[in-house]
């Protein structure tokens, strides 16, 4: 399981801004609604649902990511409740929130079903959950498959299946499990911009919690450049911009009803 403290995911965070607005407008949070972040980061979510005028908590796994947030919210003089804790056992009462959201946040839990079930125990009556899950297409889905597959061979495992989240049909079973409704919405997509592939390779690497979990192991298989040499080629084939580097990702938006 990926330390989401380890690296500096502040500068992931900061591009998935765009879709935290998203799933914030699509939610429609209104004043006074009680509003739960699950896996919350660095709070980007929790902050826009807080300038909404909601009463909002964020809870993430990582004490450091929790401590950003609430330098964040202290800054911008937004009164957020963040707490560290795990998104499969959640330390809220039944029917505590209104709106619950996770920007992919959830969709990393080792256990899926008790990530969904622990979501709409929490959510009230009438309330609305809306959690967003990446595409398996693209540059950077192609980039963490490469990773991944390199990792799976480095230590003669099987290489790890994450579950389908974007998925209607897996999403499905999850929902009958709790009695809940859940649709998707339109998708959405995000840009990711570097000054070139290269800048943005690096920048994975020294920067992505992902990528100090994994490059040690690939390093002490002696594979490491190897993989890296294909990656760059990746995102130089994925790239979208003459000059510069652009590559666009798609992310699904679910929404769960209680």
């Amino acid at each position: 399981m990926v330390d989401w403290g380890a690296g500096f995911y502040e500068r992931t965070a900061e591009d998935l801004l765009p879709v935290a607005e998203d799933v914030v407008t699509r939610a429609s949070v209104r004043k006074g609604e009680r509003v739960l972040d699950v896996a919350c980061g660095t709070g980007n979510a929790a902050l826009l649902a807080a300038q909404h005028g909601a009463d909002v908590w964020g809870i993430d796994l990582s004490h450091r990511l929790a401590e950003a947030a609430r330098d964040r919210a202290k800054a911008a003089m937004l009164r957020v409740n963040f707490d560290v804790g795990d998104a499969q056992a959640l330390p809220y009462g039944k029917a505590s929130f209104d709106v619950v959201t996770s920007v992919f946040g959830v969709i990393f839990a080792p256990d899926p079903q008790r990530a969904f079930t622990e979501l709409v125990r929490v959510l009230a009556p009438g309330g609305r959950a809306l959690i967003t899950a990446w595409t398996p297409e693209g540059g950077i889905a192609r980039l963490s498959g490469q990773f991944a597959q390199a990792v799976a061979e480095a230590t003669s495992e099987p290489l790890a299946r994450r579950f389908a989240w974007h998925e209607a049909a897996a999403i499905d079973d999850l929902a009958a499990e709790t009695g809940s409704k859940t649709m998707f919405l339109t998708d959405g997509t995000i840009t990711f911009t570097a000054d070139s592939p290269e800048d943005y390779l690096r920048r994975y690497e020294d920067l992505h919690p992902t990528s100090q979990e994994q490059r040690p192991i690939l390093e002490r298989a002696g594979s490491y450049e190897a993989v890296r040499a294909q990656v760059l080629q990746t995102l130089t084939d994925a790239n979208e911009a003459p000059d510069g580097f652009a590559v666009t990702s798609r992310y699904r938006v679910i929404e769960i009803q209680h």
